[in-house]
């Protein structure tokens, strides 16, 4: 079974690259910044994007969470 992104999902990811954007036009106040923000983004994105595979297991026999 092959299961996608919802529309809502796909908007939260370009939410998040927008705020990634957005945090780039800031003016630096701590050299780990960007990195910590990028770290975060993508910690986030990666939630997002493991939603279709966690609804794939929940639609297989047996799977108990």
């Amino acid at each position: 079974m092959t299961t996608h992104l919802t529309n809502p999902e796909r908007q939260t990811i370009a939410k998040l690259a927008e705020a990634w954007n957005l945090f780039l036009a800031l003016p630096s106040n701590h050299p780990d910044d960007m990195h910590d923000f990028r770290k975060a983004i993508h910690d986030a994105q990666r939630i997002i994007m493991a939603r279709p595979a966690y609804r794939d297991l929940q639609n297989r026999e047996g799977y108990a969470p």
